[in-house]
């Protein structure tokens, strides 16, 4: 009897770590916490030289007449590995709220899946041909019958991260949130509060 116990009780414990393995092993899985909240204040304004500081490569200053309430947006790339940098949209407001308030409409236009890529459609084309993105067979030569649509949308989701909005590529939501936190933990390092 007490043979039987013992092999019961055993049983029970392994059927409680096959059962708890699971939750253990996702709840050790810091990626989520550390990962930089999409709408985030550090209490601090940031400039392009913030970007830059840590890698940014600028490529293009964007006009801003008609991006609500931004100061400066630019075009550029950005990548821990310089042999594959992404490409990122970040446009700059006066203060956090600004950039909640201001500038949450015209990111959501030009990001996702039903991004607004027509420039007659766009409330502010600036800098259109890049938010697109090209997809399809180029083709090469005289004989070639390859069609490429540039009209997929480049970036895929945004950060609202101090003063800044970050709009990253990616090809679908959930790289494109991975490429804009990358980035964001360059500025904002993992600490023991975050």
């Amino acid at each position: 009897m007490n043979r039987f116990i013992s092999i019961s009780f055993l049983s029970v414990i392994a059927l409680a770590f096959v059962a708890l393995g699971p939750a253990i092993a996702c709840g050790s899985d810091d990626s989520d916490e550390a990962a930089i909240p999409r709408i985030y204040d550090p209490g601090k304004n940031l400039t392009i030289e913030d970007l830059q500081a840590v890698g940014f490569k600028k490529s293009k200053t964007y006009d801003v007449e008609g991006l609500v309430g931004a100061d400066n947006a630019y075009y550029g790339f950005w990548g821990p590995d310089p042999y594959d940098r992404k490409d990122y949209e970040v446009r700059f407001f006066a203060s956090h709220p600004d950039a909640i308030e201001l500038g949450t409409a015209q990111a959501d236009e030009r990001s996702g899946e039903d991004a607004i890529l027509d420039k007659e459609l766009m409330s502010w084309p600036e800098g259109v041909k890049d938010a697109r993105e090209c997809k399809g067979d180029k083709g090469s030569g005289p004989v070639s019958h390859g069609v490429q649509s540039c009209k997929s949308p480049k970036y895929w989701d945004y950060s609202i991260y101090a003063n800044m909005i970050l709009l990253c590529s990616g090809g679908d939501i959930e790289t494109a949130r991975i490429l804009c936190n990358d980035l964001l933990e360059t500025i904002e390092p993992k600490t023991s509060d975050n």
